[in-house]
């Protein structure tokens, strides 16, 4: 945006060079016009970068606060719903992030689909337990899964997720995971 100053000085400039008729009149004014633009463009770049960086300590902040969520649900010292819960609460917050779970996750509401998105985090968390640890949360969490949520999601399948149990050529939809393997009882 020109200001009256900014105008009054490329105007002068201009008709010194015009009168002057010479090219470093010419290319002073070119330059003055060129200084310009990269201010503008320098301030509107400072400005993408201020917001980038906002952007990025605001999910940082997210991140950081839903892994201690989930530190606090493997551990016990919370509820599978609760969790649940606050993570619909930050997801709703951002209609791009609601709109990627309902497309991701299983489920009848937003809140069974979500629950599907803390078990993500679970699993990605229990990676690091033996299976015996991550038996156990899974099958705490099943239960507490099934008691909040009663729906077509996760009925009916087995109790024990162990992936052993499946051979080589089959899938297994169990509590979110999938397991390659033969039916039981069935030849390879």
């Amino acid at each position: 945006m020109l200001t009256c100053r900014t105008a009054a000085v490329i105007i002068a400039l201009s008709t010194a060079a015009v009168a002057a008729n010479s090219r470093w009149g010419a290319s002073l004014v070119a330059e003055a016009f060129e200084a310009r633009s990269a201010r503008v463009e320098f301030r509107e770049e400072q400005q993408l970068h201020d917001h980038l960086a906002l952007v990025s300590r605001d999910l940082m902040h997210r991140i950081a606060i839903k892994n201690e969520l989930i530190a606090e649900l493997i551990a016990g010292r919370t509820t599978f719903p609760e969790v649940t819960q606050k993570f619909l609460v930050m997801n709703q917050s951002h209609p791009e992030y609601m709109t990627s779970i309902r497309a991701a996750y299983p489920g009848d509401t937003d809140e069974e689909k979500t629950a599907q998105n803390v078990l993500g985090y679970v699993r990605a968390e229990l990676e690091q337990e033996t299976p015996a640890r991550r038996a156990e949360v899974l099958a705490r969490l099943r239960v507490q899964f099934e008691a909040a949520y009663q729906s077509e999601v996760g009925a009916g399948l087995p109790r024990d997720p162990a992936p052993e149990r499946a051979g080589p050529g089959t899938h297994r939809f169990i509590f979110g995971l999938v397991y390659e393997g033969t039916a039981p009882g069935t030849q390879q």
